[in-house]
């Protein structure tokens, strides 16, 4: 079952390792294993992939705002790439743990709004465009779809 579970959803599997670990030093099993600081350590390298997760999240999201919302043409295949970049290896990361998958749903509104404090940060005029307060951009059907990019608002001379 653990060999299955270490499988099919990694970050799944470090949760509940970590957990039975506990459980062990708490019922004081007779080993020499250092069972708490080990459970921490394998409960860590979970977490690691939580955080990497809300990171790829927002870099997606700022540089879709940065296609979407910037009249500057320039840099737009760079944007397109770093979300095409983050984007697969988000989706990766999910598909090696699935029950990641809650912690994009729950940190979604969180990741946009870091994003689009970020993005009016940056050093693109965006006073034709403002950013919105709220996400214009669908989780599912648009952030985590490998097809999908947002259209921008400035088209390069040779388009228009």
């Amino acid at each position: 079952m653990a060999t299955q579970l270490y499988e099919s959803d990694f970050y799944e599997w470090t949760q509940r390792q970590a957990a039975m670990l506990r459980r062990m030093a708490a019922d004081r099993v007779n080993s020499e294993l250092d069972l708490e600081n080990l459970a921490e350590e394998i409960e860590s390298v979970g977490g690691s992939n939580k955080r990497e997760v809300k990171s790829r999240l927002t870099t997606i999201l700022i540089h879709m705002l940065k296609i979407a919302y910037s009249p500057a043409y320039e840099p737009l295949n760079g944007w397109r790439g770093t979300v095409t970049t983050q984007r697969d290896d988000l989706l990766a990361i999910l598909e090696q743990s699935p029950s990641l998958r809650n912690v994009v749903r729950e940190r979604f509104v969180d990741a946009y709004k870091r994003a689009a404090d970020e993005t009016r940060l940056s050093h693109i005029d965006l006073t034709l465009a403002p950013i919105p307060t709220a996400c214009p951009f669908d989780l599912e059907e648009q952030v985590l779809d490998p097809d999908w990019l947002p259209e921008p608002r400035i088209r390069p001379p040779s388009e228009c």
